[in-house]
């Protein structure tokens, strides 16, 4: 199972954000804020993302060409929510074991491949003598075979 994901959800606590959000403040420049409005509205507005992704966000505006203000909150939910989706398809896409077809007589796809030399009541079950040529039948492993399983609902494309 993949342990990374549990992480991408955590969070965001109030001190977690008040250092991403200083770090921010820092690499664009930004007049501290004395009276803590601007961090506490910011924090209100983007509580409800994960910290990683927040993060992860704000270290993508402080990487942005060319950025010379502080961002909107939306600007910044904006590069955090991207970033999660990054974060996301990185994390399925790791793989603990390398890839391997479930069965390797039908390369999971739920047909065996076969060749019938032509001669009359052969194995293709044709009551003549015929040319050779290739044949499938049935796999065994489709009741048990996950990527077929898996195709067979959503589609081959899927």
């Amino acid at each position: 199972m993949n342990t990374a994901l549990p992480t991408l959800y955590a969070p965001t606590t109030d001190a977690d954000f008040l250092r991403v959000f200083n770090r921010l403040c820092v690499a664009l420049r930004e007049p501290p804020d004395d009276t803590g409005m601007t961090q506490q509205t910011y924090f209100e507005l983007l509580h409800d993302l994960p910290f990683t992704a927040l993060e992860a966000g704000a270290t993508a505006l402080m990487r942005e060409s060319g950025r010379r203000f502080f961002p909107t909150s939306a600007e910044w939910r904006t590069a955090a929510e991207m970033a999660q989706t990054a974060q996301l398809k990185a994390a399925l896409t790791h793989r603990e074991e390398p890839w391997h077809f479930d069965d390797d007589e039908c390369r999971d796809s739920g047909w065996r491949e076969h060749v019938c030399d032509g001669v009359a009541d052969g194995p293709c079950g044709r009551a003549k003598k015929h040319a050779p040529h290739p044949y499938v039948t049935p796999c065994l492993c489709r009741t048990i075979n996950r990527s077929y399983q898996r195709r067979s609902r959503f589609g081959a494309g899927a």
